[in-house]
């Protein structure tokens, strides 16, 4: 099904009599059982649409540039950048999630695939190239990054060139789904993607004897932990969404977001407090998750048909939100590593001197970020 370099392993559908014969295989050191295997249950795969043009679409009044992402971009600080050339140009972002329903034909897509920024990568769910198919669960999450109709809505992001893995199984929860996602981040790390987003996490699963018990969030234990810790010393920005449990009995965050290195993103709403459902850390070992936070709740992104808008909350809209402005920020500096990038958005964000579990080191202020690396020289009169 899969393979990892990054953990010399292999996810293999095989039925309980073929387990003895994997296990007595001379290179093999151990066999794990991780799920029954699903079938899919996706419609048939179709190819990608013609995009239809759009003759205009409404722009709210006072709306500026960003028109209604106006209030959840400002939250980072984003518009001088913006103003300033900024929005990603030159940075790859690889987007993990279960499906990308429409984003072949809907207008807020139009711009970042005509000038050749917008591809298909794999759906390692089906084993195939179909990901405009599954959910728009990442239609919603790509929109607040990719999206483009200006004065209308404008993502955070809007010139960074995007990949589209489907790696999340719709039809069920298993553990199995965290080898996909490890096989997604080796893809993006061997295409040479600056970042990750995946707007995923894992707990529990219909099969509850695999269920994740909170002393396992060590970043050192569960398949896809282990593997985002690896992801994250490869050069690449690896953000994850906490989790939405924080209203929950399990109020903790989720797996890959306990790996050391991945930044775990929280929700705050748009007074910058923490939201309520927005998951907590720490991780039994002691570290501060999640690491950063970003806007997640009612958060604008695109609807499922033409121009329409949708309101969404989870965690999954804060992460790409910061990847976002993360992209656009690195687009700014492209000589900078990503341990630069982000010690300078670790120092910009608003709990920097005193972070904790429910935000971490806190929103960071991406145009302070963008100031102390050097973006932005004032003009001296005479000099």
């Amino acid at each position: 099904h899969t393979t990892s370099r990054w953990l010399n392993a292999a996810t293999v559908l095989a039925d309980s009599a073929s387990v003895a014969p994997l296990r007595n295989l001379p290179f093999v050191k151990a066999v794990k059982y991780i799920g029954r295997h699903i079938p899919a249950k996706n419609p048939p795969n179709r190819r990608a649409k013609k995009r239809t043009p759009i003759n205009g679409y409404p722009k709210p009044e006072g709306g500026g540039k960003f028109g209604y992402t106006g209030l959840q971009n400002s939250l980072l600080n984003l518009q001088p950048l913006h103003l300033a050339g900024h929005r990603g140009d030159g940075i790859w972002v690889a987007v993990m999630d279960g499906g990308f329903t429409n984003v072949d034909t809907l207008p807020f897509f139009d711009s970042v695939a005509l000038k050749g920024r917008l591809f298909p990568g794999w759906d390692f769910v089906e084993r195939d190239g179909a990901v405009y198919e599954g959910a728009q669960h990442g239609t919603s999450v790509l929109s607040v990054m990719a999206g483009n109709l200006p004065g209308y809505f404008v993502g955070a992001a809007p010139d960074a060139t995007y990949f589209l893995l489907k790696t999340e199984d719709t039809a069920g929860e298993y553990p199995v789904e965290e080898a996909n996602w490890i096989a997604g981040a080796e893809w993006a790390d061997s295409i040479g993607a600056n970042i990750i987003n995946a707007s995923l996490g894992y707990t529990h699963f219909n099969d509850t004897s695999l269920n994740h018990n909170y002393l396992r969030l060590d970043g050192r234990t569960a398949i896809a932990s282990r593997g985002a810790a690896i992801a994250a010393t490869k050069g690449m920005i690896v953000c994850n969404s906490a989790g939405n449990e924080g209203n929950d009995a399990w109020h903790y965050i989720g797996v890959p977001a306990d790996a050391p290195g991945l930044i775990a993103v929280g929700a705050v709403d748009f007074d910058g407090l923490r939201a309520a459902f927005s998951s907590f850390g720490p991780t039994p070992d002691g570290r501060i998750k999640p690491d950063l936070v970003a806007p997640g709740e009612q958060v604008v992104t695109a609807g499922g048909l033409g121009t329409q808008l949708g309101l969404s909350s989870g965690t999954s809209l804060a992460s790409p939100m910061l990847v976002g402005g993360l992209a656009a920020l690195w687009s700014a500096h492209p000589e900078k590593t990503a341990a630069e990038i982000l010690d300078a958005v670790f120092a910009a964000a608003d709990q920097a001197e005193k972070p904790d579990n429910e935000r971490g080191y806190g929103l960071p202020n991406l145009t302070t970020a963008w100031l102390d690396l050097g973006g932005f020289v004032p003009y001296a009169p005479g000099g």
